[in-house]
């Protein structure tokens, strides 16, 4: 193949010369100048990246408004703010809403993205079913870490497990690179006893105790050395859209339109008569019913509870003396009864009907709970039936969905704890009688809840997958899938379900990233690029503090 030849680009001064003085004239004796040096000329300075103002950033998000309204604003009350978290020019918008009776913050960010077009949702490392810190507040202290740019905002989350208990974790937030990362500082348990006076315990990030002056400087030890502020925060209620109300005329012609008026004569107002006596019901714990009353000339309606002992409490003040209790007002004269505790047995519920003609009150509907061993005799009878007739089959145990442990002990037990403080009890069933030096020691054979009455399985203990009740309440599994896989991870009982809340866990697959290593939010089989590596020292530390708290609660036997 033959090579093409290489065009040289002719500098253009040269160019124009030749064209000047002609190709074919005589050559001329050659002069030759030197230029004095001059110097190189300085660059052009770089465009510094484009930031659209604040205010235009602002009205982007206000534009961008469908994309970001939380779906239950209809029926949940949600706030937001605009901040700069990580101070990169671009603007966050921030929705966050307290919800439910463990005052649950639920939080989405979403940032202006790099062409200042629309916004992007930030995603997070929260676990699924986790709460946000609180971060409905005027203002947050930050720390800066200058090596790291990255600004770590501190908030309290506090929860409450009933109405004696509350639970408070100490907590740091930042936003890098659009990512939301959560870490734990320390946490607070504060409890309240029948005369109202009240405990706290404090732990650090790994749940081993620590005074009082030791949470209080937590977040001031975890960023020594970094400097300090404050982020002033502007929180405005979201309302929900409106539909676009439609005319209800014609579009105007030459001659406004006049809607046509018909006189209405006025009634004099009767007096408020009871049509309709709520009805009284039996229902059982975690259970939900409804009341519905009616009357005649009636204006307004106020639902009242009477207590056993003769206290009459408005819907507040009777969700605060039956914790876990959830009582909503609908349409059609209808009061919800939702989560139901074994407190509520015995309380009775009318209606008071007021209008210009007077007042009425219904007569009183009496809630009659049933006991809480009752609701769960349908797992209780599965292990009954097996300790009665001598079955000691594996077989059994998993063709009837209960614990293969139930054939290693001689004796089984059974006790009835609020794990989450919702007002519904918790059926845990283990060993009883055996001692710490039983390899069953302490393993908390199943856990059942209440849904609607009926018994749901939130965790069963087989032989490579264990629970364990903490005296904290918290749920510690153990767990292995083979000589390089094993998880300890510390979860709580949230409804039916166990919420990870901090775990350690061994990987070693022939693969980089082999290793021990310790997650603060959420749990994953694999490690995270944030996941925290451990030493073997660090790693055994985290267990033995977790089994440490392992506690077994008082049993009933099984006859």
């Amino acid at each position: 193949m033959k090579n093409k030849k290489r065009l040289t680009a002719v500098p253009a001064l040269l160019l124009c010369c030749a064209l000047l003085c002609g190709c074919g004239s005589k050559p001329q004796a050659e002069t030759v100048h030197v230029p004095a040096e001059t110097p190189a000329p300085t660059p052009a300075p770089t465009a510094a990246p484009y930031v659209m103002p604040e205010a235009e950033q602002r009205s982007l998000i206000e534009r961008s408004r469908s994309v970001w309204l939380p779906e239950d604003l209809a029926y949940e009350t949600w706030f937001y703010t605009v901040t700069d978290l990580d101070r990169n020019g671009r603007l966050e918008l921030i929705t966050a809403s307290l919800q439910g009776s463990g005052l649950y913050t639920w939080a989405n960010v979403w940032e202006v993205n790099e062409g200042f077009t629309g916004l992007n949702e930030c995603p997070d490392d929260i676990g699924e079913g986790q709460g946000w810190p609180d971060l409905i507040k005027d203002s947050l202290p930050y720390y800066y870490d200058a090596a790291a740019g990255r600004y770590s905002y501190v908030c309290e989350d506090i929860t409450r497990d009933g109405g004696a208990r509350y639970y408070t974790a100490l907590e740091s937030f930042a936003l890098q690179n659009g990512r939301l990362s959560v870490r734990a500082l320390a946490s607070m348990e504060e409890l309240y006893d029948a005369a109202g006076a009240s405990t706290k315990h404090y732990f650090n990030a790994a749940g081993s105790p620590i005074s009082a002056q030791e949470y209080e400087t937590a977040a001031s030890s975890a960023f020594a050395g970094q400097e300090q502020g404050t982020l002033s925060l502007s929180w405005t209620q979201l309302e929900a859209p409106q539909a676009t109300p439609q005319p209800q005329y014609p579009a105007q012609t030459q001659q406004p339109y006049q809607l046509p008026v018909t006189p209405v004569p006025q009634q004099a107002a009767g007096p408020v008569t009871v049509t309709k006596n709520p009805t009284g019901e039996t229902v059982t714990p975690g259970g939900k019913t409804w009341f519905i009353a009616h009357a005649d000339n009636a204006t307004q309606l106020t639902w009242i509870f009477t207590g056993p002992q003769g206290q009459v409490c408005n819907l507040r003040e009777t969700m605060a003396a039956n914790p876990g209790l959830y009582l909503e007002e609908l349409e059609q004269d209808t009061l919800a009864v939702s989560n139901i505790p074994q407190s509520l047995d015995g309380w009775s519920v009318q209606a008071r009907f007021d209008g210009p003609g007077g007042s009425a009150v219904t007569a009183p509907a009496l809630i009659t709970v049933e006991n809480t061993v009752m609701a769960y005799a349908e797992p209780l009878s599965k292990y009954y039936y097996a300790l009665s007739n001598g079955i000691n089959d594996p077989a059994y145990a998993y063709d009837n969905g209960i614990s293969e442990y139930y054939s290693s002990v001689s004796h089984m037990g059974y006790a009835l704890l609020d794990l989450d403080g919702n007002g519904t009890q918790e059926l845990l069933i283990a060993g009883a009688g055996i001692g710490p030096d039983d390899y069953a020691y302490g393993v908390l054979f199943d856990l059942y809840t209440l849904q609607n009455g009926a018994p749901v399985q939130i965790a069963c203990s087989s032989a490579r997958n264990r629970y364990y009740l903490r005296a904290d309440y918290g749920v510690l599994n153990e767990g292995s899938g083979g000589a390089g896989h094993s998880i300890f991870v510390l979860n709580r009982v949230q409804g039916a379900q166990l919420v990870p809340v901090e775990s350690v866990f061994t990987f070693y697959d022939n693969a980089p990233g082999d290793g021990m290593y310790h997650q603060s939010n959420g749990f994953s089989y694999e490690p995270r690029s944030y996941d925290e590596q451990l030493t073997e020292e660090s790693f055994a530390f985290y267990v033995n503090n977790w089994e440490a708290g392992i506690s077994v609660p008082q049993l009933t036997q099984f006859a």
